[in-house]
């Protein structure tokens, strides 16, 4: 989901020693043979998590050829867009291409690379106290795109703007910034809760991309506001426009901290298929699903990559009080309809592994621990009886998925004829984009959501504070067994009562695919914004 990180863009954090005086790069970033790899997340299947990678291949051998942009030549880059960019304000965007964006052209104060470490951006150095907060130094000189500084205030100011963000109020109650001059300044996090902190934290502080304060109160009156597509960034790349049509520019930002090698990025507006696009000649890059994969893999002049993503695709059950699916018995019931193997190999050509926990393989402590819930039609109708439906009198089920995530849909309409064979009437209802979640009058979503190794995260998905948990779960059990986390027992009990609640339910581990025009260099994908950064990217 674009929200999860796709909402938050959540990724494992690295455990550093306390009272360390850690020095941070100087904006290099991993090369792809150290961390050939974002999360979105969300948008579907484009969490591509650290070190799971088949590498990067060129294949050969069949005389089959493409046609190429002058992107070599003019040393530009074309990629698509596959819904229109509604706003670039970092604290307040809903689509996963608008983070795609947004990655590029503004920073965080730390990221996480592929490989879990903390990396500053921003940030210069940090010292970890013995409370717990964090000492940060800035880097010295940092520009935004309007030629204004970098300074400490800046972070204070961009805390603020998260107090009412979907994507960011979470880290609101639980971290504070305290400004001692124009380069320095300290974390702390009151509201964390018992055991958690900077690292804890990072998937949320490695989220929170910085905001120059003065330009913003130049052009909004109240922080929350949104920005719009008002840039002014530190990223590598500048806002250069949108159309009317849709198609976005971006220009290499000579004077940032980490500069970037190709001078324009064009983001095209694609309304059909991308994969035709690319095939066509009229994109650098392109998503393949695994069938479409397997052709173009045979080009001469395609540089592919294939990725095991640290995302899980699942069904949101909307357990609001009041909706039908917030009866526990309604949501068993729907569990023994679906043969979660069968939906798993359609929707994903078989490139999927067919899912039975909320969490995934990777996830420290994992075990498949839920109980597997067999297909039993008979099962299911007695539920449904219990709960007052019958063949007569069939629960109307209005089942909604994005329209542009074609594994989506093909899992949808798998799981309407699944269902139907119960007391439910299916209705599926495609819809442009994720941000349609956040209106609560739907039984059951599809989405794809990448979050951290550690399974802490996704307590995201069960509390009501947070902008992820999307199906308005508040089951009380759940909540206490994420509480109760302490070790690997406790964490796995926790893995079991989440799934098991059935707020959720697992339906496959995706892999993703990735087609670039052979003379491109195309560094890693960043698993924790679900997004390439094009800084990495060079031609040959």
């Amino acid at each position: 989901m674009n929200k999860s990180k796709s909402i938050l863009a959540l990724l494992l954090a690295l455990v550093v020693a306390l009272c360390t005086l850690t020095a941070c790069s100087s904006g290099e970033t991993p090369s792809t043979s150290e961390s050939a790899a974002p999360t979105q997340s969300a948008g579907a299947d484009e969490g591509a998590d650290a070190g799971e990678t088949d590498g990067q291949e060129t294949a050969g051998g069949s005389g089959l050829t493409r046609p190429t942009t002058n992107g070599q030549e003019e040393n530009s880059f074309t990629v698509a867009l596959t819904d229109q960019i509604t706003t670039l304000d970092p604290e307040l965007f809903m689509k996963q291409v608008e983070d795609n964006v947004i990655v590029n052209v503004y920073d965080p104060l730390f990221y996480l690379d592929n490989d879990g470490n903390i990396v500053c951006a921003l940030a210069e150095s940090y010292v970890e106290n013995e409370d717990g907060s964090v000492d940060v130094t800035l880097r010295s000189g940092v520009k935004f795109h309007s030629g204004d500084t970098l300074v400490a205030q800046d972070v204070a100011y961009t805390l603020s703007r998260c107090a009412n963000s979907p994507l960011c109020s979470a880290l609101v109650g639980a971290m504070e910034v305290t400004v001692t001059d124009d380069t320095h300044l300290t974390l702390s996090f009151p509201g964390a809760g018992a055991g958690a902190g900077f690292h804890e934290l990072m998937p949320y502080i490695q989220g929170m991309c910085i905001v120059n304060a003065s330009y913003c109160e130049t052009i909004i009156s109240d922080p929350n506001e949104d920005l719009g597509l008002n840039v002014d960034g530190t990223g590598s790349y500048m806002l250069e426009s949108v159309s009317d049509n849709g198609d976005v520019t971006l220009t290499r930002f000579a004077d940032a901290w980490a500069p970037a090698t190709i001078e324009t990025i064009y983001l095209k507006y694609i309304t059909g298929s991308q994969e035709t696009a690319f095939e066509a000649g009229d994109l650098d890059y392109a998503m393949y699903g695994a069938t479409n994969y397997e052709i173009i893999k045979e080009y001469d002049n395609v540089l592919t990559q294939e990725q095991v993503l640290n995302n899980v695709a699942f069904l949101i059950l909307n357990c609001v009080e009041g909706q039908p699916t917030a009866d526990q018995n309604v949501r068993d019931a729907i569990a023994h309809c679906l043969s979660i193997e069968d939906i798993a190999a359609i929707a994903s050509s078989d490139a999927g592994t067919p899912a039975y926990n909320i969490a995934t393989p990777l996830v420290e402590y994992y075990a498949d621990v839920a109980e597997h819930v067999t297909v039993d039609v008979e099962a299911a109708n007695a539920l449904m009886t219990e709960a007052g439906y019958s063949e007569s009198n069939p629960l109307p089920i209005r089942l909604i998925v994005v329209s542009s995530y074609p594994d989506w849909v093909s899992a949808c309409e798998v799981v309407k004829e699944m269902l139907e064979q119960s007391y439910f009437s299916v209705t599926i209802e495609q819809v442009a984009d994720t941000s349609r979640y956040f209106i609560p009058d739907f039984d059951i979503a599809m989405l794809s959501v990448g979050l951290t190794t550690q399974f802490n995260s996704y307590a995201q998905l069960y509390d009501d504070s947070t902008g992820l948990n999307l199906a308005g779960a508040n089951d009380a059990d759940v909540q206490a067994a994420f509480a109760a986390m302490t070790d690997e027992a406790t964490t796995q009990a926790a893995m079991k009562a989440a799934t098991e609640s059935r707020a959720y339910i697992p339906i496959y581990y995706p892999t993703t695919f990735f087609a670039f025009d052979a003379n491109v260099n195309p560094g890693p994908f960043y698993t924790q914004f679900s997004a390439f950064m094009y800084r990495d990217f060079s031609w040959k």
